[in-house]
């Protein structure tokens, strides 16, 4: 059996097999008939004796028996092959003098942020700009953010995190967020499981994730079911713990100007909200911030729900496979590469229930999370 190859998990939720591979952290959705040559090459010895036992059992000519056999040794080898990296070892011997110093209240916990430019605050502070407080003699945590060359660098309490090319400048948000969330919540950097681009609101009871490819209204649909009561525990950043409980990111939602006007109705002060102009296509936004009384900081989720705005389609919604959910779930998410958590994440994965909401009909959207919940 070649164990050098072999995933370390292999988990079956209806018809859906996941492999998970230890080596690379890789999360991968085969069908059965794969898994079964997946299996039958990981148990034979050669290349002679997987062809002989799999012409004698399906009767495939020898010559796509061979082709078989190669498809299989690369899509094993792929899927071990570790990531390239795109951050960096730590080049640096000290912090330079930073330009610009905010501090944030998150419910108490008082962050300093010293930021070296505008253009290096522009990727943190506006999703966090409703926390600002004048408060400057001491804090719970303190973080650098400046760069070098074509690299940024994260420091928290003067102390070395990661350094991030400018081009993936979306890992070092990520790496900040779940720093923040480990300093709110007083939690240990080393349990969590994963970090979701997902958002995710709750009934003060239960939590239900959102997911959806970019433009298909999550953040919308979000803001929405705020201004109709639900709590926002997070958007596009959601955390899992290893209590299985999605943890409070208390970041504001970031409204794109398509649904400006139809939010403007909808929530007190909305055009009161400065906008702001966005990456290389000047997109302007608004950030919305998280309007919950709850102290709750963390919620059990058994609900997931791909969403998709489709002005020229019927609204519904229905259960799907979680075949569907993790096409948009794993590539866009971190998992912690330890293998208890793998087992925990995937354990997680066979409770939850999936559906996918189409909808056009904002008033059906909301409605259909009432009855999510009420389920």
């Amino acid at each position: 059996m070649k164990t050098d190859l072999s995933p370390k998990y292999i988990h079956k939720i209806n018809e859906t097999i996941i492999l998970w591979f230890q080596r690379s952290n890789k999360y991968i959705i085969v069908s059965e008939s794969i898994y079964a040559l997946i299996n039958l090459f990981l148990n034979t010895d050669n290349k002679v004796d997987f062809k002989k036992t799999l012409f004698e059992t399906t009767e495939i000519g020898n010559e796509r028996c061979e082709e078989l056999y190669l498809e299989i040794s690369n899509f094993l080898e792929d899927a071990n092959a570790q990531p390239d990296e795109n951050h960096k070892s730590h080049p640096l011997q000290g912090i330079p003098k930073v330009n610009i110093e905010r501090t944030y209240n998150f419910d108490g916990k008082l962050i300093r942020i010293n930021f070296q430019s505008e253009r290096i605050e522009s990727l943190i502070h506006p999703q966090i700009t409703h926390h600002l407080t004048h408060h400057t003699t001491s804090f719970d945590a303190e973080f650098d953010i400046f760069k070098t060359l074509d690299t940024l660098h994260l420091f928290k309490n003067k102390s070395f995190v990661g350094s991030y090319n400018t081009q993936c400048f979306h890992l070092l948000q990520g790496k900040f967020a779940l720093e923040l969330t480990n300093t709110i919540h007083n939690t240990q950097l080393d349990k969590w499981i994963a970090t979701f681009h997902a958002s995710t609101v709750t009934n003060n009871s239960e939590a239900i994730m959102i997911i959806g490819d970019s433009g298909n209204g999550k953040s919308t649909l979000s803001a929405l079911l705020m201004a109709h009561g639900f709590d926002l525990l997070a958007d596009d950043f959601t955390p899992l713990y290893e209590d299985m409980n999605l943890y409070r990111y208390p970041s504001a939602i970031s409204i794109k100007k398509g649904a400006f006007n139809l939010l403007e109705s909808k929530i007190s002060d909305f055009n009161s909200l400065k906008t702001y102009t966005n990456g290389p296509k000047k997109v302007n936004l608004k950030y919305l911030p998280q309007n919950s009384d709850s102290k709750n900081s963390h919620f059990p989720c058994n609900k997931i729900v791909y969403v998709k705005f489709d002005k020229t389609k019927k609204s519904e919604l229905i259960p799907i496979s979680v075949e569907k959910i993790l096409e948009t779930l794993i590539p866009d998410s971190w998992i912690s590469p330890n293998e208890a958590h793998a087992l925990s994440f995937l354990n997680w994965l066979k409770q939850v229930k999936c559906y996918e909401l189409r909808y056009s009909d904002n008033d059906f959207a909301t409605n259909s999370f009432n009855s999510l919940f009420g389920d």
